[in-house]
């Protein structure tokens, strides 16, 4: 299992170790788009048994530091012109994301944002010197995972995998790619996205990850129920 620590700000992934962490998140237009709603979720998945949440948006961690003292990893959504989706972008967002009550600051560290105004790397040594927060990169390669690792975050999270160009669309978990994180990487590995089965989360675990991330299939009735739906659906023909 991947065990180490680039530096002293791993003790929060040190009390994720093993844990289910859900991100009760909604995007725009959502019927679950709302504060209270999302809160009353955070509070559901808490008495669950989750070992800390993901949450997106200053008021949402607020809202959900008020709840626990359990690790809060923290982002701030942001989108381009085309609609892409990209995870606390600059210094600015991570600041607010870490005044707003967030254990650890989530980034995006794909390559797509190396030419960015604001690139990761940069981001990384800032956050931990000014904000003295832990840093998760959210990845969709291995070679993001071992760049990010090189510029000092403190752990990586698939978080990304299926939503860049080279794996856009895939909607299952990578367990390929798990595998070569836990092997080559020497910080927390945390899978995060397209888990859909409780036997899929303990399989993670087993494989070596630090802790598995978990959002629609917990948090999502419109996601849940369809799927329900489709299974119950006659085959076409």
């Amino acid at each position: 299992m991947s065990q180490g620590s680039n530096s002293s700000f791993n003790s929060p992934f040190h009390r994720l170790r093993g844990c289910v962490i859900v991100s009760c998140q909604a995007a725009e237009g959502d019927p679950l788009d709302d504060l209270d709603t999302l809160t009353r979720i955070a509070t559901s998945v808490l008495r669950g048994g989750a070992g800390g949440l993901r949450a997106e948006g200053t008021a949402r961690i607020v809202a959900f530091r008020a709840l626990t003292q359990l690790p809060i990893i923290g982002i701030i959504k942001t989108y381009d012109a085309n609609g892409d989706v990209y995870i606390t972008p600059s210094f600015h967002s991570a600041k607010a994301v870490s005044d707003a009550g967030a254990d650890i600051i989530a980034l995006d560290c794909t390559a797509r944002r190396l030419t960015a105004p604001e690139p990761w790397p940069e981001l990384i040594p800032r956050i931990h010197s000014e904000l003295n927060r832990p840093v998760l990169a959210d990845i969709a390669s291995l070679d993001d995972a071992l760049a990010a690792e090189r510029a000092g975050a403190d752990a990586v999270a698939t978080t990304l995998y299926g939503y860049t160009a080279e794996t856009r669309g895939i909607r299952t978990p990578s367990w390929p790619l798990l595998q070569s994180l836990v092997a080559h990487l020497t910080i927390p590995v945390l899978l995060e996205g397209h888990i859909t089965h409780p036997p899929e989360a303990l399989l993670a675990l087993d494989m070596g990850a630090t802790a598995v991330v978990i959002g629609s299939a917990i948090t999502r009735p419109e996601t849940i129920a369809n799927r329900f739906v489709q299974a119950t659906r006659p085959a076409d023909g």
